[in-house]
C-alpha cells in the first residue's frame, strides 16, 4: 500500500499548510511547508507523543496531524471558545492566549509534547513570547515550529509593531546555533560568544537546549537535545 504523504494529507484537509488550499471556492497557493516538515517529523510517526498547534482556525491542521500521527495526542489551542466543536477521538482543544502563562498549567495534563507548531497571531512579539515560554516544556528530540515569520517584516500587523529584538531573536538563535556547532560543545561559550553572559537565564537555556535550527521559506524549526 502507497505511504500518504503530509503534503497529500494537508490537501485532503484543505489546510493552508499545503502547496494549494480552497478559499471561497478559490483555489489559492498554499505556504507549501508540509514538504519541509515530513524531513524531520516522520520519524515521530510510531511514536505515542502530544502534538500542540497555537492557532486553529478551521481544524484542518488538526485532521492532519492526527491521520499522519496514529498514535499522537492532537491538543488544538485558539481564543475562540466555539473550536472546542473540534474536539474528537485524539484532538483536544484549548481555549487560551498563545502567550499567557495559563497556557502552560492547561498543558500539564498532557504528557511527552513532541511538537509544537505556532500558526498564531504570526506578531513578532507573541511568537517570540511563546517560543520562550513553551521550548522548555518541549520532550528531548521534540521539534518546535514557528510559522508566517514573513507576516512582522511585511507591516501586516501594525497593532504589533516589531522591534529589533523581536525581529533578530529567531535567526540569532539560528545563526548563533550553527556557528557553535563548529567548534566543540565543550568549548568555553562565553569564549566563542562573549555576548553570551549577558543574556537572561532562560535565554541562555533555550539556546544550550537548542540541538538544531533549519529555515525553510516562511518558518523556523527547532529540534531539541
Amino acid at each position: 500500500m502507497k505511504k500518504v504523504t503530509l503534503s497529500e494529507l494537508g490537501l485532503k484537509y484543505n489546510t493552508d499548510k499545503a502547496s494549494l488550499f480552497v478559499y471561497n471556492n478559490t483555489t489559492l497557493k498554499g505556504h507549501d511547508y508540509l514538504k519541509y516538515y515530513e524531513l524531520f517529523l516522520k520519524e515521530l510517526k510510531k511514536e505515542h507523543f502530544t502534538l500542540v498547534e497555537l492557532g486553529c482556525f478551521t481544524g484542518a491542521s488538526l485532521k492532519m496531524w492526527k491521520e499522519y500521527f496514529p498514535k499522537a495526542e492532537i491538543a488544538g489551542v485558539d481564543l475562540n471558545p466555539k473550536l472546542t466543536s473540534l474536539e474528537e477521538d485524539r484532538i483536544h482543544f484549548i481555549c487560551s492566549n498563545a502567550v499567557s502563562i495559563e497556557l502552560l498549567q492547561k498543558l500539564n495534563k498532557f504528557k511527552n509534547i513532541k511538537c509544537i507548531i505556532d500558526d498564531c497571531s504570526h506578531a513578532w512579539s507573541d511568537q517570540r513570547r511563546s517560543f520562550e515560554m513553551l521550548f522548555p516544556i518541549l520532550s528531548s528530540g521534540g521539534y518546535y515550529i514557528i510559522e508566517d515569520l514573513e507576516c512582522g517584516s511585511m507591516g501586516a500587523y501594525p497593532n504589533y509593531p516589531p522591534t529589533v529584538l523581536d525581529s533578530q531573536i529567531f535567526w540569532d538563535y539560528a545563526a548563533d546555533r550553527m556557528r557553535i556547532l563548529r567548534v566543540s560543545e565543550s568549548c568555553n561559550q562565553i569564549q566563542y560568544r562573549p555576548f553570551f553572559n549577558q543574556l537572561p537565564k532562560h535565554i541562555q537555556d533555550i539556546e544550550l537546549s537548542i540541538d538544531m535550527s533549519i529555515i525553510v521559506p516562511g518558518s523556523i524549526i527547532f529540534r531539541k537535545k
